[in-house]
């Protein structure tokens, strides 16, 4: 008999998992996905929660099973599990809900994140719950947790201890009286952030690391425009700098994450801080495109005695306007950037004009519909490259069904329309509405897409970094001592560099 009611229904998923039955979770998760959608308001996010929790049980059981199933790169339950969390915060009744439900939501959310390899949009999902219960225990703890991970994948061992001194401020924040343990207390979560809380201690303590007697002694700039740019920046967490994702401090206020040591045959050109270097330069660039045109104060002299007719559709017709539109525009290329860096450090193969970051990792298999892993990442064990292809898993491709955005399809739309259609920007919805050639979408609704777009460049460029520095070991494990190789060192001699001073 299927459960017929929210109360059931939980009890029903916690006993499948309890009894192993992945079975059993399976057919749960259809009936929560069922029943969501003909529910109320009040209880369909519930309802995607509780799917979430049957996908993520299953996940569970198939790792304890295998425990090399945590580094498969084919986690279809992980995956629909990020989707159902996120229908479930995108859902219009989400901010209506009990706050605890909220902050379980997303710290869940962030938990998957994290597993998955996606440490830096995990630790914006902590953030936010946070922000709304700021001693929320198991966020405080897995963000702890988190940044231990991230930090042992980083080849600046300044950077390694400041998010270590940031992990350990958060385990001990977690087991602190009056930590709020949504679930009431759990002596096995608690032993562990008292242990890893300990390590940590114990670690920073070998290395002789001194905390930072004042984070924000930083400049952020010379003028006010420069500071206001880079204080946004910081509060976003937009720095391509991993000190910016335990802080929003001034020292956290630049772009200094570049490239590891890496090596090249000794006939090889040094080709990839070149290709760095670019997908910097246009990163910070559409950076402030955004921010420029989010804080438009005055109307731009360029569009002085333009004729324009009125359409009566709510049409936003200005510079602004189209800065928004090539910030977004550039954002969303950089995927595609990336991916050609990853074809070339790789080896993959592809065309370039065939390679997206969505394509790179997978290839079908002749006289099958199946896709199979390509030979460069199979049997990988990289962290910060899975990151990078589960992120893929966001961004929308006609071949493949399997998505972990429930708007990815939307965001794919909107680049196409602002790359080769016409994209109106309104300032109110007027409810006109879009066809193959003409969409609208309200300027509010497309600087928060942008934003977000922009935060997941961001994170893909932290992670390809990382992967790199990653492979770069592995690769010099499996070196048998093979000549004709020159160890570059990267980033070398900065251009442009100056130095960043104290207030």
């Amino acid at each position: 008999m299927e459960p017929s009611s929210l109360a059931e229904l939980g009890k029903s998923i916690d006993a499948a998992a309890d009894a192993l039955d992945v079975d059993r979770l399976s057919e749960l998760t259809v009936v929560s996905q069922n029943m969501a959608a003909s529910a109320s308001d009040d209880e369909r996010v519930d309802l995607h929660y509780f799917a979430a929790n049957a996908l993520g049980a299953i996940s569970h059981i198939k790792q304890r099973n295998d425990p090399d199933y945590a580094w498969s790169w084919r986690q279809e339950e992980a995956i629909n599990e990020v989707l159902a969390l996120r229908t479930a915060i995108n859902d219009p009744s989400f901010q209506h809900k009990d706050i605890v439900r909220r902050c379980q939501i997303r710290t869940n959310l962030g938990n998957r994140l994290n597993s998955l390899g996606r440490c830096i949009e995990a630790i914006e999902q902590w953030n936010e719950v946070l922000a709304t219960i700021p001693h929320f225990a198991m966020a405080l703890g897995n963000k702890a947790h988190c940044l231990v991970y991230y930090s042992r994948e980083l080849y600046d061992d300044g950077h390694q201890l400041v998010l270590l001194d940031a992990a350990l401020k958060g385990f001990n924040a977690a087991l602190a009286e009056g930590a709020f343990w949504d679930s009431g207390p759990h002596p096995r979560a608690e032993a562990q952030f008292r242990e890893r809380a300990g390590e940590v201690g114990r670690y920073l303590e070998w290395a002789g690391y001194e905390p930072i007697s004042d984070p924000n002694a930083w400049s952020l700039g010379k003028s006010k425009a420069e500071r206001l740019y880079r204080k946004w920046c910081l509060s976003e967490g937009l720095f391509l700098n991993p000190l910016n994702d335990a802080l929003s401090d001034s020292i956290a206020a630049a772009d200094v994450f570049h490239l590891p040591s890496h090596t090249y045959k000794i006939d090889e050109h040094a080709r990839f801080p070149a290709y760095f270097n670019l997908l910097k330069q246009e990163y910070v660039s559409a950076r402030y495109r955004l921010y420029d045109a989010m804080n438009e104060q005055e109307r731009h002299f360029s569009d002085n005695d333009v004729l324009l007719f009125e359409t009566f559709d709510g049409a936003i017709l200005r510079y602004k306007t189209e800065q928004l539109k090539a910030a977004y525009r550039t954002t969303y290329g950089l995927f595609d950037k990336i991916a050609l860096f990853l074809n070339d450090y790789f080896s993959v193969g592809m065309r370039p004009d065939d390679v997206s970051l969505r394509k790179i990792w997978t290839e079908k298999v002749k006289g099958s519909p199946t896709y199979t892993l390509r030979q460069p990442f199979q049997d990988s064990r990289n962290w910060p490259l899975r990151g990078l292809y589960f992120l893929s898993k966001d961004l929308f491709d006609p071949a493949f069904v399997e998505s972990a955005e429930p708007d990815a399809a939307r965001l794919a739309a909107l680049r196409h329309a602002a790359e080769h259609r016409f994209l109106t920007l309104q300032e109110y919805d007027a409810r006109e509405p879009s066809n193959d050639t003409l969409s609208y979408i309200t300027e509010e609704d497309f600087e928060a897409k942008t934003l977000r777009l922009l935060k997941m460049a961001r994170a893909a460029l932290i992670y390809l970094s990382l992967a790199m520095c990653r492979e770069e070991e592995i690769r010099r494990e499996k070196d048998d001592g093979e000549e004709g190789k020159l160890i570059a060192s990267v980033p070398g001699i900065p251009r442009n560099a100056r130095p960043r001073r104290r207030r």
